[in-house]
């Protein structure tokens, strides 16, 4: 197979490459970045593309048809702090349109593409496991409205092209020495506000774990979306406990206030939009991802999260 990533800088990608690379079934590699990757694989080679360019459709269509990929794993998604939302809305909304119309023009065979489980959201009178049929709804910033756009996206795709293979990852929290994300940076804060009298359950997945899942989806026969799990639950704050953090609890009206001082100190919290995430349990369940992707976390739950303790270099 000749595959095709996007975003190969991300935690995904850096996860998944190594696989790939790995991977007898796997001929080739073609990495679209608007940076040139400091290193390139054996089988790796490099074509510079922006997403959030104008025009992009045409050009990618083209690139796509050039390397006559039989993949795509696209990983261009925003998690970092650099960009802003205008930038992330670019990338995510208008670069996955780009993305999908150019796997449209060229019959590609397979799409894979991440998402979030945070994208169930979080509500008190939300189910108590949330399937993959449940309605993507989230929460009201820009960060996940974002995501859920590109699923419809994505879902309104396959089923105008059903001879392409469509494979979907719905990711819990990404967790581990090299996670870099929202939540992995919320917790290396060492000091995380919490809402007074709410303890919710969540859910984490360990990188090793998100890659190997990524990688299953390169010839699995499932398709559609997969929620993909770590081991257990755990009230957030044994997650934080554990991660080497301490949580703070607050009632509401304080609670915001020290956010938006946090936030002008530049140091990691949790915005005031995502504040249903601490207030109610959100849980995904992952039978299906077992069942139809062969998928099962190898990482145990208390490993993951001590895990957080061992930034590497």
């Amino acid at each position: 197979m000749r595959v095709g990533v996007t975003g190969v800088s991300s935690d995904l990608g850096r996860g998944l490459l190594p696989r790939l690379e790995a991977d007898p079934l796997v001929h080739s590699i073609v990495i679209f970045d608007v940076a040139r990757p400091k290193v390139l694989t054996q089988k790796s080679s490099y074509v510079r593309m922006d997403l959030t360019r104008p025009g992009m459709e045409a050009e990618l269509t083209r690139a796509f048809s050039e390397q006559t990929l039989d993949v795509v794993f696209h990983l261009a998604f925003v998690n970092s702090r650099v960009h802003g939302p205008a930038f992330a809305h670019e990338l995510e909304v208008i670069g996955s349109m780009h993305m999908l119309a150019a796997a449209q023009a060229v019959g590609l065979r397979r799409l894979i593409i991440p998402s979030l489980t945070a994208l169930y959201g979080a509500r008190a009178n939300g189910p108590a496991v949330c399937l993959e049929s449940s309605p993507l709804r989230g929460e009201g910033v820009r960060f996940v409205t974002d995501r859920v756009e590109v699923e419809h996206q994505i879902e309104q795709f396959a089923q105008r092209n059903p001879d392409v293979h469509v494979v979907v990852l719905r990711f819990a929290p990404i967790v581990g020495a090299d996670a870099d994300n929202p939540f992995s940076r919320l917790l290396r804060s060492g000091f995380v506000p919490t809402i007074l009298g709410f303890d919710p359950l969540w859910q984490v997945l360990h990188e090793d774990d998100a890659a190997t899942a990524l990688h299953l989806a390169l010839t699995t026969r499932a398709r559609g979306a997969f929620n993909v799990i770590g081991e257990g639950t755990a009230p957030f704050s044994t997650i934080a406990r554990l991660a080497g953090a301490q949580t703070v609890p607050m009632p509401g009206p304080v609670l915001r206030a020290t956010i938006k001082v946090l936030e002008t100190a530049g140091i990691s919290s949790v915005p005031v939009p995502l504040l249903n995430y601490l207030r109610y349990s959100w849980v995904a369940d992952g039978e299906r991802a077992r069942r139809q992707l062969g998928y099962e976390p190898r990482v145990a739950f208390h490993e993951a999260m001590a895990s957080m303790r061992q930034r590497r270099p």
